[in-house]
């Protein structure tokens, strides 16, 4: 119980640090790289703490996991800059969002990693639907199409719409306002809605995923929260890369298949985690340099 208070306590002035950072201005390309470096100096940090502490097996697990969910996020982040761009977010309000995102996705993930350790050790026969999941969502990844997504048709955005009355305009930094006596949602409240409904979809197909990796759940929720705690810093740094790594999707589908054929033989076959580490980190590191050479003009 002292390591989880100690870490949410870390947790909580990193993230006080972020805010009083980068209040009231955008994050630039060399602030992010900055910032992204940092986050995982400090995720290494605490990999090497979990080390020394748990042992070398469980310091494994948790850089897996940590790599695992990492790489699934970008994904989320072409997510992030496709919802963006659909509302014409201005640059200095959405590191707002995202931090407010980031603060719901812990939650969402305390909750989903704790149910789902749970259920596996209760019901063994679960990692077989999980396994499939897994899967079914790696080939969903890779035969999607670039640019997918009908924001426009988001039956919980039609909602809103039709029982609250919304404002054409950005107003400032703020979610809701007052005219004439009459309360009204802003654009910026629609994006957060997006972004934490689609970070909760993206946390339904990931968290089941590092699951595969550790049923430990101080070692799936760390690594979680380490990987998600530089999603900001990480969309700014790679916004301008978007349009290149036009084969990425198609590397997190595969990983994502991998782990789902992990997770259905696991019964029968285990696979060592160093061969699991160095199939993931070298599927992520083809998709990434295939795209950049199909893309170096």
């Amino acid at each position: 119980m002292a390591r989880w208070i100690g870490f949410h306590l870390l947790v909580f002035v990193l993230l006080a640090i972020d805010l009083l950072v980068f209040r009231k201005r955008e994050m630039k390309q060399k602030a992010a790289l900055f910032w992204s470096i940092g986050w995982i100096v400090l995720a290494m940090c605490f990999n090497g703490y979990v080390y020394l502490q748990d042992g070398p097996e469980k310091g494994i697990e948790f850089f897996t996991s940590y790599l695992v969910e990492k790489s699934l996020s970008i994904d989320n982040l072409f997510v992030f800059l496709l919802i963006f761009s659909f509302f014409q977010v201005p640059k200095t309000l959405q590191h707002k969002v995202l931090y407010r995102g980031v603060l719901g996705a812990f939650i969402m993930r305390l909750g989903l990693i704790l149910g789902g350790v749970s259920l596996i050790n209760q019901f063994d026969w679960l990692i077989y639907v999980l396994g499939v999941v897994v899967g079914f969502t790696g080939i969903r990844l890779m035969v999607q199409k670039k640019g997918e997504l009908p924001i426009e048709e988001n039956r919980l955005l039609r909602w809103i719409r039709r029982h609250f009355k919304v404002t054409s305009e950005y107003v400032e930094d703020k979610y809701l306002v007052k005219k004439k006596g009459i309360k009204y949602l802003t654009p910026l409240f629609l994006v957060l809605v997006m972004v934490e409904s689609s970070d909760l979809l993206f946390a339904l197909d990931s968290i089941p995923a590092v699951l595969a990796v550790t049923r430990d759940p101080f070692i799936a929720y760390t690594s979680n929260v380490f990987a998600v705690l530089g999603l900001r810093s990480l969309f700014f740094l790679l916004e301008p890369w978007f349009k290149i790594l036009t084969h990425l999707k198609i590397g997190l589908g595969a990983i994502l298949l991998f782990i789902g054929l992990k997770m259905i033989v696991s019964p029968f076959f285990t696979v060592p985690l160093i061969v699991s580490l160095s199939v993931i980190a070298t599927i992520l590191l083809i998709s990434v340099l295939y795209s950049i050479r199909k893309n170096k003009n």
